[in-house]
């Protein structure tokens, strides 16, 4: 018989709120005003001016904008990469979200130090189910600590049982030999990401998942919306994605500019 589930501790839970309206689609001036600075931008390869450019581009959702911040990802400066992959990040249309799977399918590229966990993290932010097996294959590859974490919280902001069991397989890894289980330097991390799309605390112990996972998989539902978290928990999932924290705690500013933005 499997382990009874554990309930989250019922005080001082927080509910992260969702402060980003829907923004208004842009017009047609906007879009070619967009497209216009990233191309003089582009051709001038001033670094400045391309940041600017690309930073203003985050508002403007629309495929033409997409085309034109692709083409600073081969810039040879990683502060133009880390710009354009920021703009993707938060580009609101599936073209962007397209261009990040397109680059995180080349290996070479995400295993580029200044670039992979930026990427994981920028898919993570759209959290669309088709972003789950992406994230999910070779989860310890790259074998970087920041990348790791990137793939798990990531998967944490997709609502579906191929990103929890993705997860689960992460945690489940067993030890080879002598080696520690890969998961291991990552096991707070993991428990909260299960936490966020189970709604039940396992704690940090592999084991208990696993049992709660074969008590419980028949059948199991994910809750539709993310649970009110522990308060540490909480300001855990809010300090990696910028969240604004409940009234009283502050707000949290993802480092885009002026302008707080989140899809969570």
């Amino acid at each position: 018989m499997g382990a009874p589930m554990l309930s989250l501790v019922l005080t001082g839970l927080l509910l992260l709120q969702d402060t980003q309206e829907e923004r208004p689609v842009p017009s047609a001036a906007e879009v070619q005003r967009a497209c216009a600075e990233l191309e003089e931008a582009l051709r001038a390869k001033d670094e400045k001016a391309l940041a600017r450019a690309l930073e203003a581009a985050q508002a403007v959702d629309h495929a033409d904008v997409v085309k034109r911040v692709a083409k600073a990802l081969d810039d040879s400066r990683a502060s133009v990469r880390l710009a354009a992959l920021q703009a993707l990040r938060f580009l609101d249309v599936p073209e962007a979200l397209s261009e990040l799977h397109r680059l995180a399918k080349d290996k070479k590229r995400l295993r580029e130090p200044d670039l992979g966990a930026a990427l994981l993290r920028a898919i993570g932010e759209h959290a669309d189910p088709s972003s789950a097996a992406l994230l999910a294959r070779e989860p310890f590859d790259p074998p970087r600590g920041d990348c790791v974490k990137a793939r798990i919280y990531s998967l944490a902001r997709i609502r579906t049982r191929e990103a929890l069991e993705g997860l689960l397989a992460m945690v489940a890894t067993t030890a080879q030999g002598n080696h520690p289980r890969p998961i291991t330097p990552y096991l707070e991390d993991a428990r909260l990401a299960l936490v966020v799309l189970t709604g039940t605390d396992q704690g940090k112990t592999p084991e208990r998942w696993e049992e709660w996972w074969r008590a419980n998989r028949r059948g199991f539902e994910l809750p539709a919306e993310r649970p009110a978290l522990p308060r540490e928990l909480a300001e855990q999932w809010a300090t990696y994605w910028g969240l604004a924290l409940p009234a009283g705690r502050g707000e949290r500013r993802e480092d885009r500019g002026n302008e707080f933005r989140t899809r969570d």
